[in-house]
């Protein structure tokens, strides 16, 4: 159905182009002042805002421990063996022991030094800043066996720094060491949570470049960077041996040769250990230089910092917010991809930093969301009546709304997404090549904002357009009654919101009344300001029960004599006018009144019948209905009581269906089968016209049918005319109702009526519309009824 639908569109579109549409450019831009656009604004101010607030995560490291957190869950995925090629030398708990709870002296240091250089290590790395005065002896010593190994040995030092809102003094190296050895910088700068650790590659110091610890171990000439450790070199693979044990000769030259080594401590008291973040808590922080080591050999750090991503978030968020789609799943995609990029990176010695990034992803997907909650619907893809709506006028444009019948109920046989493709189809062929750049969808209706037209124009178009959606709906709904209604509202001085609100009141009124549209100009204001007052005359006539009717006698045409009668409304509100029945039951229907004004009428009628069954027991008193009423359970109740406190017998009451929409409510069965048990005859009013058709006959099996009197006041000049009365006889008779013609005015009529079998008559040569005393008046003495 949506690929003929489509393809109906296609052959049409080019006959119905706006007069005066709006020149688009080449690229098929939508005007600036339309809804498209004024969300594009909001999204572009999104997604502004989205880089903005990313701009200020970075700018003060707000998601720093997040992208902390997450380093280290990629450090985790990749983690690997350390390289072999740099060993731990560790002053342990068994080497503190074997000093009696002291750290190693400086005869130590050099004996172990000696030990090392012999075993052929490339290089010593003390974590250690050797800063105190020991013995003059073992200091003597120490110098010694420095100048011994001149070039061979580096000594840690901390230079003079800030910390937060301290500043932290330098750690030397004494000055005799300083001029044996090589310095190296022991410090680092942790982040909140202790989650990583930075180090700098180097740094000068007295005129001289001082390497970091990492940087002395890795043997690394690069210029100087900030880098971070690669925590996937999982510390427990490194190299350690303990120092006494390498001092007393237990570890073998195999084992050290060729390895840089760091001396650090290890033992359980040491205050030298430090958060790591992965699964084994706190280690030793010559471990972090070893990490650091590794990373430099890898090549020259790299830190992109966050820059790249969030340009390139922004990038995205902005083409978004020009497109039309609403779909987040761009965004999720480079999400994703971000979180990814990193992973890759990190093997190669290049930090990115994602979660400013993504902090404005998050942004940018709320705000879209929010948007689209409040200018989309979400079963469509279609903007709703705020994307259009304007607290300012229009007066270039006209507004239409567009109603859809029974859309709820096709919605009920398909899917969500049928619904909306069908839905969208109905959208493209709307838009068609005219200047409509914008429908919205609220409910069951289209609104959208089209070039302003003449009168004559207007009236023709929207006929046209109508015509043509109720042809091409039709056509798969098998249905006529599923017809497209239009309302049009005019008033261009009124704000855009006021009058998309106008146009959905007269579609909703056109599909009501089944007409093919409504334009909501002056007059139609002016013949809507009387319905308005219609329904408060009826809601005063309600309240006071102050409804006048009169009675239409019913004539048996085989002996002339008055039957029954037919209530009608024949009410004065003011005194002096009648008030137009049939005006009366529309507002009725469209103030949801109906089922009151029938009670209130049929408590009139039924008091007033009495009086004539009094006179005639056989009297059949008939009252109007709404067919669509008989699925109301609590007004078939109330119809019960009321007969009941009038003591009025339910054979004797006729109720008269009259309905101008398709019945299709399921549930009136069971009300009329307790309609029928209580004895209460069913009449089928204006037969052959609107929806009172055979259909009918068969959902309401009533027991009379009445000929509406456009066929019957036709019988003498059309031969149509008196064929369809005459078939229609046969068919009830056939079915065993009672037949009643409308609207007889003459007696060549009524002749021709008893000759085809007719069973009653009513009409002005019989009697008009009259009060109880006179219909009284006519039957009694049970003479013939005639209109001298």
């Amino acid at each position: 159905m949506i690929a003929w639908f489509s393809s109906l569109a296609d052959r049409i579109r080019p006959a119905r182009a706006f007069a005066g549409e709006e020149v688009r450019d080449g690229q098929g831009d939508t005007p600036s002042n339309s809804g498209a656009a004024l969300l594009r604004g909001k999204r572009l101010r999104v997604a502004i805002w989205a880089a903005l607030f990313g701009l200020f995560a970075g700018a003060i490291d707000l998601p720093l421990p997040v992208e902390d957190l997450y380093r280290a869950v990629r450090a985790a995925v990749r983690q690997q063996q350390a390289p072999q090629d740099i060993a731990m030398i560790a002053i342990d708990d068994k080497t503190i022991d074997a000093f009696n709870g002291k750290l190693p002296d400086r005869a130590a240091d050099s004996r172990i030094i000696d030990r090392l250089a012999s075993e052929g290590v490339g290089r010593i790395v003390f974590d250690r800043a050797q800063a105190s005065a020991e013995t003059p002896a073992g200091d003597a010593l120490f110098t010694s066996t420095l100048a011994r190994h001149k070039g061979k040995v580096w000594l840690g030092m901390v230079p003079s720094h800030r910390a937060g809102f301290q500043t932290v003094e330098q750690i030397l190296p004494r000055p005799e060491f300083r001029r044996e050895a090589n310095l190296a910088m022991m410090n680092a700068s942790g982040s909140p949570f202790f989650l990583s650790i930075r180090f700098k590659s180097g740094a000068e110091f007295e005129g001289r470049q001082v390497p970091a610890l990492s940087a002395a171990l890795a043997e690394y000439a690069g210029p100087d960077r900030v880098f971070r450790p690669d925590y996937a070199f999982d510390p427990r693979t490194v190299p350690t041996f303990s120092y006494v044990d390498v001092l007393e000769g237990r570890i073998t030259a195999k084992q050290l040769a060729g390895k840089n080594v760091v001396i650090g401590e290890t033992f359980y008291q040491s205050s030298d250990f430090y958060h790591y973040p992965l699964s084994y808590g706190r280690i030793p922080g010559a471990y972090f230089h070893i990490m650091g080591a590794h990373t430099l050999k890898r090549g020259t750090p790299v830190d992109l910092k966050w820059y790249p991503a969030l340009a390139l978030a922004a990038a995205m968020m902005v083409w978004l917010a020009r497109g039309q789609s609403r779909s987040q799943s761009r965004l999720v995609s480079l999400a994703i991809g971000l979180a990814i990029i990193p992973l890759l990176l990190d093997d190669f010695g290049v930090n990115l930093d994602i979660m400013p990034a993504l902090l404005a992803l998050i942004w940018a997907g709320i705000g879209f969301q929010r948007i689209n909650r409040k200018y989309f619907r979400g079963d469509v893809d279609a903007m709703n009546t705020t994307a259009i709506s304007s607290q300012r006028p229009s007066p270039e444009h006209d507004v239409y709304a567009l109603k859809i019948a029974n859309l709820a109920e096709l919605s009920e046989d398909w899917s969500v997404r049928e619904t909306g493709d069908f839905v969208n189809t109905l959208i493209s062929y709307v838009k068609g090549p005219s200047a409509i750049s914008d429908v919205a969808f609220e409910r069951d209706l289209l609104v959208w904002l089209a070039p302003r037209m003449d009168t004559v124009e207007l009236e023709r178009h929207a006929d046209g357009l109508a015509l043509m959606l109720k042809t091409a709906i039709s056509h798969d709904w098998q249905s006529s009654n599923n017809a497209a209604a239009l309302g049009i509202d005019t008033n261009h001085d009124l704000p855009v919101a006021q009058r998309i609100k106008k146009a959905m009141q007269a579609a909703d009124e056109a599909a009501q009344r089944g007409a093919r549209f409504i334009i909501n100009d002056a007059a139609y204001l002016e013949a809507r300001n009387q319905r308005l007052e219609m329904i408060r005359i009826l809601e005063r006539g309600l309240r006071e029960r102050d409804i006048k009717v009169a009675y239409q006698p019913k004539i048996d045409l085989a002996s002339g004599r008055i039957v029954g009668a037919e209530t009608l409304i024949r009410w004065k509100p003011d005194g002096q006018t009648f008030v137009d029945p049939q005006e009366l039951v529309l507002a009725a229907e469209a103030g949801d009144r109906i089922n009151e004004l029938t009670l209130v009428v049929l408590e009139t009628a039924l008091v007033d019948g009495k009086r004539a069954l009094a006179l005639d027991p056989r009297f059949k008193l008939a009252v109007n209905m709404s067919a669509k009423s008989l699925s109301d359970t609590h007004l078939l109740f109330d119809i019960m009581t009321m007969l009941g406190r009038y003591h009025f017998p339910p054979e004797n009451l006729t109720l008269e269906l009259t309905e101008t929409a398709k019945l299709e409510d399921q549930r009136i069965a069971p009300q009329v089968a307790a309609l029928k048990a209580r004895g209460i005859g069913l009449s089928i009013d204006d037969f052959g016209t609107g929806q009172s058709n055979l259909e009918y006959i068969e959902k309401l099996p009533s027991s009379e049918l009445k000929i509406d009197k456009r066929f019957v006041q036709h019988m003498a000049t059309s031969e149509e005319s008196r064929a369809v009365v005459r078939a229609t006889i046969e068919i009830a008779h056939s079915l065993g109702k009672t037949v009643v013609a409308e609207g007889v005015e003459d007696f060549d009529v009524a002749a021709t009526l008893k000759a085809m079998g007719c069973d009653q008559a009513q009409g002005y040569l019989f009697s008009r519309a009259i009060t109880m005393p006179e219909l009284l008046a006519m039957m009694d003495g049970g003479r013939a009824a005639l209109n001298t």
